[in-house]
């Protein structure tokens, strides 16, 4: 087992390496000296598009954890079915309590509906926040708290799996399918779409609302942060877009005329740094998906009173695979889109601490 975890270790670092220092105008002394300790010594070049999963997820927090922890807390008091932890990553600079209660908050949660890429981001969001300098700003005036893989099972399953996998791994009662789809299995308009009974069904919401281990994660962790939190961002892959409520009707949100100023905004953010591999979109979810999705998890925050909730679609997934057949794509637009997300993330900072452009957030 040491064994494994030193190579896993090297295999880890050998990509967040090139990550920092290819991103970061200058490296935090704390994550420098991470890499200076974890880093073999004769590595010198490394894959820079390593698959993650969630073992890899566990040693990169825990390392954080352990040398950057004056900004960085990790908890886990939540597992999946198969006993996989679910970790709760919150950042911000030092600061007295009394000034840290009254932070506001920015939540994010990533690879709810499997697949390594929303995850990748997730982590990518967490390590420019601890290793680069230049995102001081960011952790001072606002506490970020990021669940950078919602749903690990399903990450794992997805590795294996032939085609692609967005459910958890729990079996159906009655042992005959399995997996719940968690973005269908909360608390809003659950019952409204027609049933969907198959366990078999890569849509299955489960038997009832709040049914899983990873949605009750999610659930209780908006409802701990809910007073001080601005803004919910649920990460999710395919699609390359950002979107707002609802996704269950196509009727608007009250506050729908300040959604789609911050989408359209984020949105050119991202499409200026991401260049022209392909256009970032902005649109409710339900436009989006062209169809109904009910139990949806930026529904749910919506209505539970974080009014600036959105959904996130990274990398082009299939698109890409269509894409590819009738042009070239640019070499490294995997680090360009990745880049341009980022730049989107900033935006939603913005959005908080920029009154003049956005006016006082709720």
């Amino acid at each position: 087992m040491f064994v494994i975890y030193v190579v896993l270790y090297r295999y880890v670092f050998c990509y967040l390496i090139i990550v920092a220092f290819y991103s970061c105008k200058s490296l935090r002394p704390c994550y420098s000296q991470m890499l200076e300790s974890l880093r073999h010594a004769d590595e010198e070049t490394c894959i820079e598009d390593a698959v993650i999963g969630s073992s890899s997820v566990v040693i990169f927090l825990k390392a954080l954890n352990q040398f950057c922890g004056d900004i960085i807390k990790v908890q886990y008091e939540y597992k999946t079915f198969e006993s996989r932890h679910l970790y709760e990553v919150t950042i911000e600079h030092n600061t007295p309590e009394i000034q840290r209660n009254q932070k506001p908050v920015i939540i994010i949660d990533a690879g709810m509906e499997g697949g390594a890429d929303s995850t990748n981001f997730g982590l990518y969001i967490i390590e420019q926040l601890t290793a680069c300098k230049e995102y001081e700003e960011m952790i001072e005036k606002v506490r970020w708290v990021i669940l950078p893989c919602v749903n690990p099972d399903g990450l794992e399953h997805d590795a294996f799996f032939v085609g692609i996998w967005r459910k958890n791994s729990r079996p159906s009662e009655e042992r005959l399918g399995i997996g719940v789809d968690i973005s269908r299995n909360f608390d809003s308009q659950w019952g409204s779409c027609p049933r969907v009974d198959s366990p078999f069904a890569p849509n299955f919401p489960g038997l009832a609302p709040s049914s899983e281990n990873e949605t009750v994660f999610v659930k209780n962790t908006l409802n701990k942060y809910k007073k001080d939190a601005k803004i919910y961002l649920s990460i999710k892959r395919n699609g390359h877009a950002i979107l707002f409520p609802y996704a269950y009707t196509k009727n608007q949100p009250s506050n729908h005329v300040q959604l789609e100023k911050i989408t359209a905004e984020v949105a050119s953010k991202v499409n200026q740094k991401a260049g022209g591999v392909h256009l970032f979109v902005n649109n409710s979810i339900y436009d989006f998906e062209g169809k109904p999705h009910c139990g949806h998890n930026v529904d749910f925050a919506h209505e539970m009173g974080i009014p600036l909730s959105f959904e996130m679609r990274v990398f082009l997934g299939y698109d890409n695979f269509i894409m590819s057949k009738f042009q070239a794509l640019p070499r490294g637009y995997e680090n360009s889109l990745r880049s341009g997300y980022f730049s989107g993330i900033r935006e939603f900072y913005n959005v908080i601490t920029n009154e003049k452009k956005y006016g006082r957030v709720y």
